[in-house]
């Protein structure tokens, strides 16, 4: 999650399986940027915002549920793209089982998907253009948003799982290795957005905050040393 989501009295408030979530404005606006050239007609944006929503919501429910699965209390809160904190006392395979759970649901939410459009095919069902857009852009955004979720840099999943490994497996000087690892993989992704700015400057965006924040990091743990 980039920065803190502070309460408003605009926050949206409610719960799924007793979990609570919070659904901070700055959601909206950047699912909104997200989606902005996706669609002309501005009826579809905005289902494009709801299947944000959708997605990521699912996203943050594999952690939440797991993460109650091992006895730890959780609340969801959305917020840019974000999520939640998970807890520091878990095992290591349990952080990883947990970081990688937010992904997972949306791999098996990306083959529902994919069976509901396979019987669609097959029953030479009529599939409107809002039905159409919104299929999409779910299949897109629950495979390669999963995908780029995985890239081993912090604060997205795939650091917390490297992160938990790097701890265990090499606990000396873990920080530093795992910021290092963090910056190399951040950097790279940013460098490979940068090949193509017109289709992936989103990426760019967010891959090189989170090189910069890295960087910024590992400079603080090389000044306390």
């Amino acid at each position: 999650m980039i920065g803190n989501a502070g309460a408003t009295e605009f926050d949206l408030r409610f719960q799924i399986f007793g979990i609570p979530i919070r659904v901070h404005p700055l959601f909206w606006a950047m699912s909104a940027f997200v989606v902005w050239q996706s669609a002309d007609d501005p009826k579809l944006k905005l289902l494009g915002v709801g299947c944000v929503f959708l997605s990521i919501l699912i996203h943050e429910l594999g952690h939440a549920v797991t993460l109650r699965r091992y006895g730890f209390p959780s609340e969801i809160v959305l917020y840019m793209m974000g999520g939640y904190a998970t807890s520091t006392h878990l095992s290591t395979w349990k952080r990883v089982l947990v970081s990688a759970a937010g992904p997972g649901a949306g791999f098996v939410f990306y083959g529902l998907l994919r069976g509901i459009v396979y019987l669609l095919i097959r029953s030479n069902s009529e599939i409107n253009d809002a039905t159409a857009y919104c299929l999409g852009l779910l299949l897109w955004i629950n495979l390669y948003w999963g995908l780029l979720n995985l890239v081993p840099c912090l604060p997205l999943d795939g650091g917390h799982i490297m992160e938990a490994l790097v701890c265990r497996y090499f606990p000396r000087q873990s920080q530093t290795r795992a910021l290092q690892i963090s910056i190399l993989a951040s950097g790279a992704v940013a460098i490979w957005a940068l090949q193509n700015i017109e289709s992936r400057r989103f990426l760019l965006f967010m891959f090189g905050y989170f090189c910069a924040t890295s960087v910024i990091a590992y400079n603080e743990t090389k000044g306390r040393r």
